[in-house]
């Protein structure tokens, strides 16, 4: 359990994106403004209707997006942290349904006469 809370740091709650730590070398949130970035301007103030996606890096599949002061948060992913040990258990082997029977043969030294199945005498004598 020592190595584990080690290796799996907790992290405080409430912070800045800027101060989240970073992934293999990259920031742990990616932050992009899409869709209409021209302001107009209506009543008194302006407005935009851009909408800022962020998508974070340690949880593929997170994203929130905001506009005009309103967000939403998805997340679309199999909850495995990046970089995270996936286990993907096999299959085991399919159980058959009936155990074969054995099949009985003759004994291997000698000491007791084969019989042979009924027909078989007739063939050879017709040879």
């Amino acid at each position: 359990m020592g190595k584990l809370a080690e290796d799996d740091k907790t992290e405080e709650r409430y912070k800045a994106l800027n101060e989240d730590s970073k992934i293999d070398k990259q920031d742990a949130w990616i932050s992009k403004i899409t869709g209409d970035l021209q302001p107009y301007t209506k009543g008194e103030g302006t407005v935009t209707y851009a909408v800022n996606v962020i998508k974070s890096v340690r949880w593929p599949g997170h994203y929130t997006l905001s506009k005009g002061g309103k967000f939403m948060s998805i997340y679309i992913g199999d909850c495995i942290k990046r970089g995270a040990f996936i286990f993907n258990p096999i299959e085991p082997p399919d159980v058959p349904l009936e155990d074969r029977e054995p099949i009985e043969e003759p004994e291997p030294n000698g000491k007791f006469k084969v019989e042979k199945p009924p027909g078989e005498d007739e063939e050879k004598e017709d040879e």
